[in-house]
């Protein structure tokens, strides 16, 4: 009976071993798969972060491209605008000036231009260009001029004024109404335009 007592604790110590063991690998596994399910976590965490950036920089790329076709387009209408009005401006402009040209200021200002071509240019072989109806004038910018010279029609003469032109010399003086309107255009956009622009698209 002694010897049946001894087995019977050697074998539940045998067997409280055997449960300690299986409780550690139990525990060990559950810690190996903890670690093992963080590590994917990760992984797929890290994958996601990869996948987001990309798309974020895929939409931030598409946005940009669109922000800068649509910044063009709309430099494009401000531009086209612009040079709507400024077209409507000097188109305003030149009816005035053509107008001025059946005044008596304007054949004051007609002997006036003469007689500053004929201190610019000093040859004798200078032809003088008008407006083709301002050819009744002939006698009148003759006898401004001074001296010989000759009178002819211009057909990119527009308006009015005078153009001088001296082959000798190879110069030309320009005192043309439509020269000093293109001059004047030039100015005022620079110095005009931004300001009529921004005025025009308040009202849009």
């Amino acid at each position: 009976m002694y010897d049946d007592e001894r087995v019977s604790r050697f074998l539940r110590a045998i067997d409280r071993h055997a449960k300690r063991q299986q409780n550690e690998i139990l525990q060990e596994m559950e810690k190996l798969e903890k670690r093992e399910l963080e590590k994917a976590e990760a992984e797929i965490i890290e994958d996601v972060k990869v996948i987001l950036r990309r798309e974020i920089n895929g939409i931030k790329n598409k946005i940009s491209v669109e922000v800068s076709h649509k910044e063009l387009d709309e430099r494009r209408k401000i531009a086209h605008k612009r040079r709507e009005m400024m077209k409507n401006v000097f188109k305003e402009s030149e009816k005035r000036l053509i107008e001025f040209t059946k005044t008596k200021e304007y054949r004051d200002s007609l002997v006036r231009y003469t007689k500053n071509i004929a201190e610019r240019l000093k040859g004798d072989d200078v032809i003088l260009y008008v407006y083709e109806e301002d050819l009744k004038y002939k006698q009148m910018i003759e006898d401004a001029f001074g001296r010989k010279c000759s009178l002819e029609s211009d057909k990119n003469i527009k308006v009015g004024g005078i153009r001088g032109y001296s082959k000798s010399e190879g110069l030309i003086a320009d005192e043309t109404i439509d020269a000093k309107l293109a001059t004047q255009e030039e100015w005022f956009l620079e110095k005009y335009g931004n300001r009529l622009i921004q005025n025009f698209l308040k009202k849009d």
